[in-house]
């Protein structure tokens, strides 16, 4: 967040090596990878250099996937709605692994996120090298329509802001946007819940209540913060399990047909967060979270 500044500064002050980097650097971020299809497929190759299941190991512990082979069809399209957000998404890069990615590689899939990210250096390209396109409702829609898996956070900026609590809930917020946009296009939502991405990184407020509400409300953005091992941006080592759960399967409807179609997102929505339920108290105990409630945040 704090690039532009810092280079503003630099320029100001007559820096040539900061002169050059803007020149080279502002073509790449002028252009609009966040909103094409399908995308940065280049950085495929550093994915599979950087796999988690050969990399990672050693330093969080082995990656865990459970209910895939169960739930997911290589063949059928999906709205994958994971839980939790967290502060960082330390389980966008498992979408990188031969483990999970085998299971999505007949259609692909695409990752959304906030807008925002796509307007800050590094944070722009970090992003798009894990997949991710802008969350506006148009792109989504493009993916759904070419066919292509859709990751969403419902979760979003309202799980980033959360901060853990002295009872050590775990509280997730869940939302009907993307729900309305797999019935407008026919897809089932496939609900996922990935233990360890809470506990990789503590969050820490920046800014009063008030003052991230505004931010988040009028800009779009979190001022969560997070601290990792001896309160650096190194993560702790923690092992992180995905759990899949039971596609909800659902009937394509046109959202004119404003009365039934409501009817049919509120039925979704329930079931999703059943299902959510369902596997987080299935899970708990094997993961250590048997003493922390699950509670919907509204």
């Amino acid at each position: 967040v704090l690039t532009w500044p810092v280079l503003l500064i630099l320029l100001v002050r007559g820096s040539t090596t900061a002169l050059v980097l803007l020149l080279l650097y502002t073509p790449l971020f002028l252009f609009p990878a966040q909103r094409r299809m399908p995308g940065w497929k280049g950085a495929q190759a550093l994915w599979r250099w950087f796999d988690y299941e050969r990399t990672c190991p050693s330093y969080f512990g082995t990656f865990g996937l459970y209910g895939a082979k169960q739930h997911i069809d290589p063949h059928q399209q999906y709205v994958v709605a994971s839980h939790p957000h967290g502060t960082v998404i330390f389980q966008r890069t498992y979408w990188q692994t031969e483990l999970l990615g085998r299971f999505f590689e007949r259609r692909g899939w695409r990752m959304i996120g906030a807008s925002v990210i796509f307007r800050i250096p590094i944070v722009r390209e970090l992003s798009l090298l894990f997949g991710a396109i802008d969350a506006d409702k148009a792109m989504c829609e493009k993916v759904l329509r070419s066919g292509t898996n859709l990751v969403v956070f419902p979760g979003g900026l309202d799980e980033a802001n959360t901060l853990g609590t002295t009872s050590g809930d775990v509280r997730i917020k869940t939302r009907t946007g993307f729900i309305r946009l797999a019935i407008k296009h026919g897809v089932p939502v496939l609900p996922t819940f990935t233990f360890g991405e809470l506990d990789a990184v503590d969050a820490v407020a920046l800014l009063p209540p008030a003052a991230t509400q505004w931010v988040k409300r009028n800009l779009r953005m979190s001022t969560t913060f997070f601290a990792g091992r001896w309160g650096t941006f190194i993560p702790k080592r923690v092992p992180f399990n995905m759990c899949v759960g039971a596609p909800i399967p659902v009937t394509k409807m046109d959202p004119s047909e404003t009365e039934v179609f409501a009817m049919q997102v509120e039925r979704v929505h329930e079931a999703y967060k059943s299902e959510i339920q369902r596997l987080y108290e299935e899970n708990k105990r094997k993961f250590g979270y048997d003493d922390r409630p699950l509670v919907f945040i509204q």
